[in-house]
């Protein structure tokens, strides 16, 4: 269950950083190129330095893109541009956004959790990882020692109990001394409020709500397991040897949110599709005819009509599919009948039977489009994506064949497949909005 610790944070210092919203940065891997050199000129110290920093001709072994931000962690803290809080805290976070015109407040809390292996503990994940991106996140912690950013789960809260707490901690009595100092709207229009908590009562009241819960990993998959290896290497092989597991590197940055938190808000994640050879429209209606109902749409493709026929009746397994080549039509398929994909959807992927993108993935790629749902994560076969128009577009001009549409993927998908220890497909979440990296960081020391 939930171990929770408040930490001394490292925070940008407003003594010397007047603009916060000019030193953080979306996390790292959603920042593209073009989007990290905006930010290296937005200001010299923005933290895109430290997550992401540039690979340089003439990088080697000991001069890269990871000892440059290990350099750089180290000179921002000798100089106070990061400053390490006076004495532990735990961070109430809040995001204020509008999607589809209705304004949402997300509201968590950023501290330590201790690291629990995801084979026997209670912090589970949804996805499967890729070995790239774990290497390269443990070379950055190696160079620098450090939590950069928070790794993003969710937590049962039966009657919002802590969701409650939470806004009355940071929304409460003005003469309770909770107030927050970092307030902001980054470029996403999205406003960032944080207020830091060193009460020790309501600390210990947190952790007491909280020793008793299981976390579910939204985002930072790969940040998570990458702290386990880095644990283990700190630690060392011989767990006998180690700490009682109470050492700094047993724990992780983490922000918890209820699962009740009315601005929990996850975002469809649709797909397009290309190199499928010989291509047939109707071959390949035939085919989902066997297990879909199809609706033909004939060509109208606003995102706006989309979305309303997709959410009817979503929960009979509702995709959306847009064919090009000599059709240029938008379909709705709808799931005749949940047993008939018992024979299809089996062993690690029987629970895939319960979500759209599952259906998919199992069923449309694997079985009749020829694109292996096992191999997908290395497919250059898929692209993810979020817009509607821009992707039937893509489809018109031939960038690509085939589009497929979605409904969001429910919390509660999330918690059930992942209780099971089972994986869902590749970005079958997007949880919107994104954390913003730099708002709190974590020194992995001796001093907690």
């Amino acid at each position: 269950m939930a171990t929770v610790l408040p930490f001394k944070g490292l925070r940008y210092n407003p003594d010397k950083i007047e603009d916060i919203s000019k030193v953080i940065t979306p996390p790292y891997d959603v920042i593209s190129e073009n989007e990290r050199d905006d930010y290296y000129k937005l200001h010299p110290n923005n933290i895109i330095r430290l997550i992401l920093s540039k690979e340089l001709p003439g990088d080697d072994q000991s001069n890269n893109k990871y000892t440059r931000s290990g350099e750089s962690f180290d000179t921002w803290r000798k100089e106070e541009v990061l400053k390490e809080e006076a004495e532990p805290a735990i961070y109430i976070y809040a995001q204020e956004f509008t999607l589809s015109g209705k304004k949402y407040i997300r509201r968590g809390f950023i501290s330590l959790v201790k690291l629990e292996d995801f084979e026997t503990g209670e912090i589970y994940p949804h996805e499967h990882t890729l070995s790239k991106p774990k290497e390269d996140r443990m070379n950055l912690m190696k160079a620098t020692n450090a939590n950069l950013s928070q790794v993003f789960t969710f937590f049962e809260d039966e009657g919002s109990k802590i969701s409650n707490f939470l806004h009355k901690v940071s929304e409460g009595d003005p003469g309770s001394g909770v107030t927050h100092d970092i307030d902001f709207t980054d470029i996403y229009g999205v406003r960032n409020s944080l207020w830091p908590i060193k009460d020790k009562a309501i600390i210990n009241e947190l952790i007491l709500q909280m020793k008793d819960r299981a976390l579910f990993i939204a985002d930072g998959h790969h940040r998570y397991e990458t702290a386990l290896f880095y644990r283990d290497f700190v630690n060392g092989s011989d767990k006998e040897q180690s700490s009682n597991g109470d050492s700094p590197s047993d724990y992780i940055m983490m922000m918890c949110v209820s699962m009740e938190d009315p601005g929990l808000q996850i975002l469809p994640t649709h797909r397009l599709a290309r190199n499928i050879l010989d291509l047939d429209p109707e071959k390949i209606k035939n085919a989902l005819n066997e297990i879909f109902d199809i609706s033909d749409l004939g060509s109208d493709c606003k995102a706006e009509t989309l979305t309303q026929k997709l959410s009817e009746d979503a929960h009979k397994h509702k995709i959306a599919m847009y064919i090009g080549e000599s059709e240029n039509k938008l379909y709705i398929l709808t799931l005749r009948d949940k047993k008939l994909l018992d024979p299809i959807l089996t062993d690690e992927y029987s629970e895939w039977k319960t979500i759209d993108t599952g259906i998919l993935h199992g069923v449309i790629f694997d079985r009749v489009l020829g694109i292996q749902a096992r191999n997908i994560s290395k497919s250059e076969s898929v692209k993810y994506v979020q817009g509607i128009e821009d992707s039937v577009r893509k489809v018109n001009e031939g960038e690509f064949q085939i589009a497929f549409f979605l409904n969001p993927t429910k919390i509660g998908q999330i918690r059930d497949i992942a209780t099971k220890r089972h994986k869902m497909p590749p970005k079958a979440t997007y949880f919107y909005p994104k954390l913003m990296t730099g708002m709190v960081i974590r020194h992995i020391s001796d001093t907690w």
